[in-house]
């Protein structure tokens, strides 16, 4: 798999980038309070972190993170927000050009955030306490697979009767299913390696219906 930077497909209006603290004029303000925040969230759940505690962790005084957040749930909605550049849960570039592996670059991508990063999992874990989590804000990423599926039926890759939309939405309730069942049981271990196995398996079959 050649590794390169391209343009998101024609459909996308999306330029996702990489996760950064510059971003945002409100998180660039305050960096070193975010990182504490997610740090916060991530070691002790919403409800026990303090303004106090995320003050003490980054820092400063507790006047000055409410100065730029006023309240805990202004600085968790900026988390959250953080974690969706251009829209797209822990967004990034697209890096492979052939369509079907970008969509299984998607299922690694995903699950390896959360996985290893903690601004995705206080994300996904503050989203819940809306119920919105991961589910409620899946509009970039399902946008994407959408377009990726329809390139591959461009280029011949799946048969040319396979609906892009229909296919977006199975391949990106896997992903989510298994993050879900991953955050709700604490067993993440095989999460990256199930949601690429899972993928593959999709469209191994897709394109065997040819």
């Amino acid at each position: 798999m050649k590794v390169t930077e391209i343009e998101c497909p024609r459909h996308t209006a999306l330029r996702a980038v990489e996760v950064s603290l510059s971003d945002n004029r409100e998180e660039n303000a305050a960096p070193e309070i975010l990182e504490a925040a997610v740090r916060a969230f991530d070691e002790l759940g919403y409800e026990r972190a303090s303004i106090k505690h995320i003050a003490e962790l980054a820092g400063t005084s507790k006047s000055l993170v409410t100065y730029y957040f006023p309240t805990k749930q202004t600085l968790a909605s900026a988390v959250i927000n953080l974690a969706y550049p251009g829209g797209v849960f822990m967004g990034s570039r697209r890096v492979v050009a052939d369509p079907l592996d970008a969509i299984v670059w998607v299922a690694e991508h995903v699950t390896t955030n959360v996985l290893y990063s903690p601004l995705a999992r206080v994300a996904i874990s503050l989203g819940d306490r809306d119920r919105k989590g991961l589910g409620g804000r899946l509009s970039g990423w399902y946008t994407r697979l959408t377009d990726y599926v329809e390139e591959a039926r461009i280029k011949r890759l799946v048969p040319p009767v396979t609906d892009a939309s229909t296919e977006a939405r199975l391949l990106l309730s896997g992903i989510v299913g298994l993050v879900a069942v991953a955050m709700e049981t604490g067993s993440r271990l095989s999460l990256v390696d199930d949601a690429v196995r899972i993928t593959r398996d999709r469209l191994a079959s897709l394109q065997a219906s040819a």
